[in-house]
């Protein structure tokens, strides 16, 4: 199971633009955003791409509450789902975006999900590992063992405590 910490983060507002402009969403791209906390993430790429399907992935109840009222306040229920769920319960294999926000514990139990989808182009810490069809982009930690093809430093958040 993927717990929240006990302290939330949301993802700043650059890592979200930068996020956008590595990603280059389309609109037949469907994202998913793992740990999406306020959704904050979700929404800047609804609104600043023309990608349709969007969902995010949050396990604590009042966080997911927390986000569907943000969708609902910027009018994008219509393209931005949130789900309270584990993300370790969650088929990927039909989304071509993914962004993850987890502590270095959580991307290793999630790294073979994301590795047992059929092709994949990898991005994390604002990095980015080419395979085929998928996109990955984590913020403040990588994958163990994987080398990413490119990688952007950002200001990480006072007290976030890692990597």
């Amino acid at each position: 199971m993927l717990a929240p910490r006990k302290t939330l983060w949301s993802t700043p507002s650059s890592v979200s633009s930068l996020a956008s402009s590595l990603l280059s969403p389309l609109s037949t791209d469907t994202i998913y955003d793992v740990g999406c906390g306020d959704a904050r993430v979700l929404i800047h790429l609804a609104q600043t791409s023309p990608c349709l399907n969007l969902t995010g992935i949050e396990i604590d109840e009042s966080r997911a509450d927390q986000a569907r009222d943000n969708v609902k306040k910027a009018k994008l229920n219509h393209r931005i789902t949130i789900l309270n769920e584990n993300a370790l319960c969650v088929d990927y294999s039909s989304c071509s975006i993914i962004f993850l926000y987890l502590v270095p514990r959580g991307l290793r139990l999630i790294k073979p999900l994301i590795l047992s989808v059929p092709s994949y182009l990898k991005y994390y810490p604002s990095v980015l590992l080419k395979r085929k069809k998928l996109k990955v982009v984590t913020y403040m930690s990588g994958f163990v063992g994987e080398v990413p093809v490119r990688e952007e430093r950002v200001e990480a958040q006072k007290g976030s405590g890692w990597p």
